[in-house]
C-alpha cells in the first residue's frame, strides 16, 4: 500500500514540476529558496502547499532520490529524478546512437523563421 500512496506522490510532484516550469535550473532555483544547493521536503512544502499532507511519503522520496541517503537534493539528483517530466520533448529530439541528430536540426531550423 505504501509503494502505491509513494508512486501518486512522485506522479503529482512531476505533474506539478512539469506544468510549472520549462528548464530543470529555473525549477531547481525556485525550490532552493535558501540557496544552500540543497531541496528539502521544507522546500517542497512551501512551494507546493497542496501538497502537505504528504511529509512522510516526501520525506522517504527524498532519501530514494539522494545520492548520498541524507534526505535532500542537490542540483543532480533533483535533474535525475524530475528532468524527463520538466523536458518531456528533448527525449524525442535526441539521438544517442548517432553523432548527428537530424530531427533536432530539423526542428531547430523551423523554430528560427
Amino acid at each position: 500500500m505504501t509503494l502505491d500512496r509513494l508512486e501518486m506522490v512522485e506522479k503529482i510532484l512531476k505533474q506539478k514540476f512539469s506544468n510549472n516550469f520549462d528548464s530543470v535550473r529555473k525549477a531547481f532555483l525556485f525550490m532552493d529558496a535558501d540557496h544552500d544547493g540543497f531541496i528539502t521536503v521544507e522546500d517542497f512544502l512551501r512551494n507546493f502547499s497542496d501538497i502537505d499532507h504528504h511529509y512522510k511519503d516526501i520525506k522517504k522520496l527524498l532519501v530514494e532520490r539522494d545520492s548520498k541517503r541524507r534526505g535532500k537534493i542537490n542540483y543532480e539528483d533533483f535533474s535525475i529524478w524530475f528532468g524527463n517530466s520538466i523536458h518531456q520533448s528533448a527525449g524525442f529530439y535526441f539521438r544517442h546512437d548517432s553523432t548527428r541528430n537530424p530531427q533536432y536540426e530539423k526542428a531547430l531550423i523551423k523554430s528560427q523563421r
